[in-house]
């Protein structure tokens, strides 16, 4: 594991992000034996490390068909905050104590947008841009492809005809939002401001670098030039989220993402940590993205559509079977659960730790227990928690990801533009976020935390993968295979081994 040059979020002493995640779960399985044994965690980090997709699918799957799913949630969240440190990994303090020591404001800028607050709908997909309540063709066609789930369907047509009910735009004015890695690629930075919000911009990258022209753009931005580093200056970010919101309860957006030595884990725990620190009542909604590169609980549709895709593959696909090369099902099924099996070992385990704790089942965790894992009560607060498809983002910059795209479709899995993603993503978020019946709403379910838990993650735009009859794995590789017969300049780009893959739903914002 590298060693941060300054202080910084470190992991706790002889650890590297693998290892966490293991020791992480194994204290889960310690804690709940009679839900989490039968999932057979590996007994060592190593084993778990050479089989960590089957053996998470287990694990989630265990702790989903549990009563005490919301509750192993924010076990592992609690246990991935107290083991973070500030400083360095020779000597550094609990990353929680170090955000409970207040400071001094830093310094805050504003710059106020000329344009309207006015927001309009569209979407694009396949080379045409759909606007208004033409969007719904577009959304129809994901549904026939069985590239989303009806929730997400029936989310996304919500926020349609609520634009349309306004006159055709969204007004947003008035709504505040914190974005921790307000310039990455997917975040919903511009839509935000073209419905009129007010942003506290939370990156490393200045907003006009990442914004363009903005003379569209409604709304006004907020900075602190001395709080824009998540994993140096989480105390300063923190200092600087509470005087934003001195005015009224923030909305908050995660979408600051890095590779690299830990850096996706111990971004994504930051966030969730920076947002604990903060006082009850501060914080209105959590919105952040899901890989689906994540074991997910699949629905009763998408294993209906994986069936029938499977009684429809083409004879190539089946000899692919045959030999071995791609495996069915593309699930673990215990019970009445199926867990999707799409990890990536590429993207590798701190990353899957990142998705898996420190999104997934923190979703889980503010959806029921409120802001702060470590109190005792809490009041639940509005979550956006949605799968967002494949997409190609600048930070997929690996030949094996370029290969598999163009031999993707041959498998029924569509690769997202990064602006359909933000459109249909960003949409999304904001019916979790107007719709007072949204899975997600802070009274949806009250007093149901498993049917609350479940609804919140049941809006996936998957674009097929979670319909495939196969592992994901074996697929990216034959997919690859597809794509460089369509496409053989592709082999002169260099496949030598890269120390870690980028991420598939999110861009590198610090």
């Amino acid at each position: 594991m590298s060693k941060p040059s300054q202080s910084a979020v470190v992991l706790p002493a002889g650890h590297s992000g693998s290892s966490l995640f293991h020791a992480v779960l194994a204290e889960a399985v310690a804690q709940y034996p009679d839900v989490l044994s039968g999932a057979a965690l590996p007994a060592s980090a190593g084993g778990f490390k050479r089989e960590y997709g089957t053996a998470l699918a287990r694990f989630e799957a265990a702790r989903v068909a549990s009563p005490a799913r919301v509750e192993i949630a924010r076990f592992i969240v609690r246990r991935t905050q107290r083991a973070l440190g500030f400083g360095t990994t020779e000597s550094q303090v609990p990353l929680t104590d170090y955000l409970s020591q207040r400071i001094p404001t830093p310094t805050l800028e504003h710059a106020r947008l000329t344009g309207p607050a006015a927001l309009a709908i569209e979407v694009p997909l396949d080379g045409h841009v759909y606007r208004g309540r033409a969007v719904h063709e577009a959304l129809e066609q994901l549904r026939k492809a069985h590239q989303l789930t009806t929730a997400a369907h029936a989310g996304l047509s919500w926020i349609v005809e609520y634009a349309a009910a306004q006159g055709g735009t969204i007004d947003l004015s008035g709504q505040r939002f914190v974005l921790f890695g307000a310039g990455a690629e997917l975040a919903s930075t511009r839509m935000l401001l073209a419905a009129g919000a007010s942003i506290l911009w939370v990156d490393l990258a200045e907003p006009s670098r990442s914004l363009g022209n903005v003379n569209e753009l409604g709304g006004d931005i907020t900075r602190a030039p001395a709080a824009n580093n998540l994993l140096e200056q989480p105390r300063e970010i923190a200092a600087a989220v509470r005087a934003f919101a001195a005015d009224g309860p923030v909305h908050i957006g995660m979408f600051a993402y890095a590779p690299g030595a830990s850096k996706e884990w111990r971004l994504a725990a930051t966030m969730n940590a920076i947002v604990a620190s903060l006082e009850p009542g501060t914080v209105r909604s959590v919105s952040l993205l899901v890989s689906p590169t994540t074991p997910s609980v699949l629905s009763s549709e998408t294993l209906r559509s994986s069936e029938l895709r499977y009684l429809e593959t083409p004879s190539w696909q089946r000899v692919l079977e045959r030999t071995g090369l791609i495996q069915r099902p593309g699930y673990h099924r215990e019970g009445a659960v199926s867990v999707s099996l799409s990890t990536v070992s590429l993207q590798g385990l701190s990353y899957q730790a990142a998705q898996y704790i420190s999104k997934l089942a923190a979703a889980e965790t503010y959806a029921v227990y409120g802001a702060d894992p470590h109190a005792d009560e809490g009041e639940p607060i509005a979550v956006s928690a949605n799968v967002a498809g494949v997409t190609r983002t600048r930070s997929l910059s690996h030949p094996l990801f370029d290969a598999a795209f163009l031999g993707a479709d041959r498998f029924g899995v569509r690769v997202f533009d990064p602006a359909t993603t933000r459109a249909l993503s960003g949409l999304l978020m904001l019916h979790d976020l107007l719709n007072p019946d949204a899975p997600g709403a802070a009274g949806r379910h009250d007093g149901q935390p498993l049917d609350k838990a479940a609804g919140v993650l049941a809006q996936q735009i998957h674009g097929g993968i979670y319909t495939l009859p196969f592992v994901l794995e074996g697929v990216i590789r034959a997919a690859a295979v597809a794509g460089l017969v369509s496409q053989p300049s592709l082999l002169l780009k260099n496949f030598a081994p890269t120390p870690r893959a980028p991420a598939l739903t999110s861009a590198p914002a610090e």
